[in-house]
C-alpha cells in the first residue's frame, strides 16, 4: 500500500508537470503566431482561463480547444488592454528619465511616480485572474484589478512573493524556463486571485442579505 501511495504520488505529480508543460508551450506558439506583438496577451489570457479552471477543480477541460477559443474570443480587446499598459508604462519610465536632476522638487515627483508605478505593478498582478474570472469592459477591468489589489494588500504581497520565488528557481535551473515560466505563474497568481475573489464574493453575499 505504501509503495502504491508513493507510485500513485509520482504519477499525479507526473501529470501536473505535463500539463504546465503543454499549456506553456501553447502559450509560446500562440504568442509567436501572433508575432509576439499582437500574440501575447491573447495567449496569456487564455493560459489563465485554463489555470482558473484548474484552481476551480476543473481538470478535464479540453486544453488546446479552450486554448484557442479564448484566443480568438480575445484577441481585440486583450491587445487593447496591452497597448495601455506598454503605453502606462512607457510614460512611467520616461517621466522617471526627466526627473533625474536633484533638487527637492524633483525628489518629490519622485516619490510620486514611485507610488503610481506601485499601483501599476499591483493593477498587473491582479490584472490577469481579474481578466479570467469577470466578463468586464476594458477601463472597469483595469479599475477592478487596481482596487482588489490595493483592498487586500496581503495578498498582493503573496503575489510578489510568488513570483520572485519562482524567478529564483527559473534563475537556478533556467532549463525550465521554457516549459513552466507562464503556465506556473499564471497557477500562482490565479490560485491566490481566487482567495480574494471569493472573499469578494462572501462580502456581497453578506451584503445582499442584510
Amino acid at each position: 500500500m505504501e509503495m502504491r501511495g508513493i507510485m500513485g504520488g509520482f504519477y499525479r505529480i507526473s501529470i501536473w508537470i505535463a500539463r504546465f508543460a503543454y499549456v506553456n508551450v501553447l502559450w509560446v506558439l500562440f504568442t509567436l503566431m501572433g508575432l509576439i506583438i499582437f500574440g501575447f496577451m491573447p495567449a496569456t489570457v487564455a493560459v489563465f482561463t485554463i489555470t482558473r479552471k484548474w484552481v476551480l477543480g476543473d481538470y478535464e477541460i479540453p486544453v488546446y480547444r479552450t486554448f484557442w477559443m479564448e484566443y480568438k474570443k480575445e484577441f481585440v480587446k486583450s491587445n487593447v488592454i496591452g497597448i495601455v499598459l506598454m503605453l502606462l508604462g512607457i510614460i512611467l519610465y520616461i517621466n522617471f528619465m526627466f526627473v533625474q536632476e536633484p533638487g527637492t522638487i524633483m525628489l518629490v515627483v519622485r516619490y510620486f511616480l514611485l507610488i503610481v508605478s506601485l499601483f501599476y505593478l499591483v493593477m498587473v498582478l491582479f490584472l490577469f485572474p481579474t481578466y479570467a474570472t469577470y466578463e468586464l469592459r476594458a477601463p472597469v477591468l483595469l479599475k477592478t484589478a487596481l482596487l482588489l489589489g490595493l483592498a487586500y494588500p496581503h495578498y498582493t504581497l503573496f503575489m510578489v512573493v510568488g513570483v520572485l520565488l519562482l524567478q529564483t528557481i527559473l534563475m537556478y535551473v533556467p532549463g525550465l524556463i521554457p516549459f513552466f515560466t507562464v503556465s506556473v505563474l499564471s497557477y500562482i497568481l490565479m490560485w491566490i486571485g481566487q482567495r480574494v475573489f471569493n472573499q469578494v464574493k462572501k462580502k456581497e453575499e453578506a451584503f445582499e442579505q442584510s
